[in-house]
């Protein structure tokens, strides 16, 4: 049975941050992806995000078990994954919005209603993915707890 780490602040804020920005980039080269192969349209594969953060923050909680050679309490891993996955789709909501500026399809696929110019999509997208971030949180924060019962090995 594995000791509890003690996180700092600092390095949790650390973690949340390049691990956002790891997300982000492979969001944006996911999106990249689809637009350049014309699969914009088939929006049920946006949910590949979900399912590159959620194996992101496995990653995550495992590779700091296998760094500190202790658990990470399920806590702390609830509110790391949940930070990070917020920070990951608030850059990607931004990129999106940026990106819209300069590719009309893009503006057309996510920002045209009405025949108006309408920025609400960001906000969407960005709150979208905080929900899905509580979930892949809750998963990560069992995944965590597994090292703490002995269950899984380092």
């Amino acid at each position: 049975m594995l000791k509890a780490a003690k996180i700092s602040f600092s390095e949790a804020k650390m973690k949340i941050f390049i691990f956002g920005i790891v997300n982000c980039v492979l969001y944006i080269i996911l999106f990249l992806f689809l637009k350049w192969f014309n699969l914009m349209h088939f929006s049920g594969l946006r949910m590949l995000n979900y399912v590159i953060f959620f194996l992101l923050s496995l990653y995550q909680v495992k590779r700091r078990v296998k760094h500190a050679g202790k658990y990470t309490p399920s806590i702390q891993a609830l509110g790391i994954i949940f930070l990070t996955g917020a920070w990951s789709f608030l850059l990607l909501a931004g990129f999106i919005l940026a990106y819209s500026l300069a590719d009309p399809y893009i503006t057309e696929q996510y920002f045209n209603t009405y025949g108006k110019l309408n920025s609400t999509s960001s906000f969407l997208i960005f709150f979208e993915g905080v929900a899905g971030s509580t979930i892949v949180a809750l998963i990560a924060m069992i995944y965590a707890d597994m090292y703490k019962d002995g269950d899984k090995k380092i």
